[in-house]
């Protein structure tokens, strides 16, 4: 009986083995591509610089990447093949530090009126006195009719940057004399702000209106923290700088996403038609909401990485509670939009108001003597244009650093330009890392490179920071700097990208500006400026860092290393298929190059005009175009880029 049922068992058990085997799952069939580039040169910028033949994409995801015999195999009846023809293939451009919004609104704000983008516009041509500016000012008040209350922001059509400077007769009339009490002659029922003619976030003139808003509420915190000018008899006159100016910069984004998605659309479709699938940087609350209403259109060609802003200066309390708050922002939202930092937008100024240590012997602008040292924001000695500054007794920026640290608020998106500031900030990560361990400081990042010590390279890899660095402003600012500080420090301190490099920093490449960023590409492997002279030759990089610094090295600086930056199975696929080899093409006309297909999150979405002509060749929703025709489409508004951001 025993040996009847064991051998029963035994077949129950076979039977079960033999059910088990007849049920068991097929394996998942892997997909057929959607798309397939192939007979091509694809510049992976894996680990090794792998160069394929062919990229399978499924979806908005790499499948295969490989030979053509290989990645073919990923095709399925419905599967769009494109023949390359030995064309070059990249991943899309990553700009780490670019103010898209900012130029869009420059370039495009034609398309809108004044009330329509709440800029009003002050012409300071043929200006030679207070009385002429502040009659521009009384006519726009004349025939915008503002309702009392609303604030209005005056941007003055008056750089004090780079080439086309104002003149010091008029940086003394903006600097020394208007102030709020002037401004009340004119704007008396109304709270307003006006530009400095440098980036807004770095000073601002406000009425006595607008002081009469901000300094009942916020006086004791601005007071303790400045940053303001005072009067002969000790007033605050109602030119701020940060972090007083920031508080009343909040009540500037107010604008219409409708509005503003319109401007940054065409903006985009430039940005697409050069290569670029990723843009990070500082954004406002309102242009976040306008790239929001893109994404939800299905409009948005590019991925946005946001550094918010608007919680510096406006946090009077960094107490442990308020900044923990913003730490769980890190890295939220989507893969098409999300927060990447949150910090100061700036520690410094830039041009002359770099925070340095050197020692001017030229004039590099007009306002050199305004700010003699820079805006060095992180030094406690440091209490604003040293004219008329009044002296605060904390210094807000180095709390909020030190407050970040603790409580693991990515510091990042920062404008920081000079060596003294690189310098300072290094003293306050070493001291966070000593303290609260090196974590603390997790992928904490400086931007702009555009003055950086050689006596600071071994510090910056060993705390980790990263450097973003911009090559075509400080190659083209080169002889200002030259002029300002001799040419030793203009042929050692600008963005010494290959020394930095080879120390061991992690760098990488932004363009801040809205250049074409196949230029930007171009300075950091020739280092030539527009006359043809070499700055800093022994910073010059080869092809591949370049290209690794502009895609793979910037994918890890916006959180997403394992998302984007390279052609690998499993990456996003953002893609550019361009008409000049880049690797071959010679140096000094790799700023020709231009993609003649981009593809973003898997889809074709811009073909270059040419290109789908000689191809038949049009995509669905695709952008057919290129890009010198749609610069042509530009409206600049009256003003040019007298708009306050930058």
């Amino acid at each position: 009986m025993r040996l009847k049922y064991m051998f029963g068992g035994l077949a129950v058990l076979a039977l079960l083995a033999g059910s088990v085997l007849f049920i068991r799952p097929v394996a998942a069939q892997e997909p057929m591509a959607d798309l397939i580039l192939h007979n091509g040169k694809v510049l992976t910028v894996d680990d090794n610089f792998t160069i394929a033949q062919a990229v399978a994409i499924a979806g908005n995801k790499i499948i295969a990447v490989g030979t053509n015999d290989e990645v073919l195999k990923k095709a399925g009846p419905n599967t769009q093949k494109i023949d390359l023809q030995g064309k070059t293939v990249t991943p899309g451009l990553i700009d780490s530090h670019r103010h898209m919004y900012s130029a869009a609104e420059q370039t495009y704000g034609g398309m809108f009126q004044p009330q329509d983008l709440h800029r009003y516009i002050v012409d300071w041509k043929g200006v030679s006195s207070k009385q002429d500016v502040l009659n521009e000012v009384k006519a726009i008040m004349d025939q915008y009719k503002f309702k009392p209350g609303q604030w209005i922001y005056f941007a003055n059509a008056l750089p004090f940057l780079g080439n086309n400077q104002g003149t010091i007769e008029q940086a003394k009339i903006l600097y020394d004399d208007l102030n709020q009490w002037e401004l009340d002659k004119v704007i008396p029922n109304n709270p307003a702000m006006m530009s400095l003619g440098i980036p807004d976030f770095n000073g601002l003139l406000l009425n006595k209106k607008a002081m009469d808003i901000i300094w009942p509420k916020y006086g004791d915190f601005i007071k303790k923290n400045g940053r303001f000018w005072i009067d002969a008899s000790g007033r605050p006159d109602g030119h701020m700088e940060p972090p007083a100016n920031r508080i009343a910069l909040a009540f500037s984004y107010d604008r219409d996403p409708a509005v503003l998605a319109a401007m940054y659309k065409k903006n985009m479709d430039e940005n697409t038609s050069m290569g670029l699938t990723m843009i990070d940087t500082r954004v406002p609350k309102d242009s976040i909401a306008a790239y929001k209403l893109l994404e939800s259109k299905g409009q948005l060609t590019f991925r946005v990485g946001i550094g918010e802003i608007e919680p510096f200066g406006n946090v009077t309390d960094l107490s442990d509670s308020n900044m923990k708050n913003y730490a769980h922002e890190i890295g939220s939202g989507d893969d098409m939009i999300w927060v990447t930092g949150v910090g100061p937008t700036a520690v410094d100024g830039v041009t002359s108001r770099a925070c340095t240590d050197q020692k001017r012997t030229g004039t590099y602008t007009v306002i050199d003597s305004w700010f003699p040292m820079g805006q060095c924001h992180m030094d406690s000695e440091y209490k604003g244009s040293p004219k008329r500054a009044a002296a605060p007794s904390e210094n807000y920026f180095r709390n909020w650093v030190m407050a970040s640290g603790k409580d693991n608020v990515r510091f990042a998106n920062v404008h920081v330009a000079g060596d003294r500031a690189v310098g300072t900030l290094l003293n306050v990560v070493e001291q966070i890392q000593k303290q609260y361990g090196k974590d603390a400081t997790k992928n904490w990042a400086f931007d702009h490179c555009d003055m950086v010590n050689p006596a600071d390279w071994k510090r910056l890899a060993r705390t980790g920071i990263y450097m973003s660095c911009y090559v075509a402003t400080s190659i083209l600012g080169s002889a200002l700097i030259a002029q300002a500080y001799g040419d030793k420090v203009a042929n050692t301190f600008p963005s010494p990208l290959k020394s930095m490099v080879d120390t061991g920093v992690k760098v990488v490449m932004e363009s801040d500006s809205n250049s074409y960023i196949w230029d930007d590409l171009e300075k950091a492997v020739t280092r030539k400026d527009k006359n043809g002279k070499v700055w800093a030759p022994q910073e010059r990089i080869d092809r591949p860092t370049t290209l690794r610094m502009m895609t793979r090295w910037p994918a890890d600086y916006v959180l997403k290393g394992d998302k984007l930056g390279s052609i690998e199975t499993g990456k996003l696929a953002d893609l550019l298929v361009l008409d000049k080899d880049y690797m071959t093409v010679p140096e000094d006309s790799i700023h020709t190059i231009h993609p003649e297909i981009t593809i973003f999150d898997g889809k074709i979405v811009y073909v270059q005009s040419q290109y789908a002509q000689e191809n038949n060749f049009r995509p669905q929703g695709a952008l057919i175009s290129n890009y010198d025709d749609l610069i042509k489409e530009r409206k600049f508004r009256a003003g040019g880029t007298a708009f306050g951001g930058g």
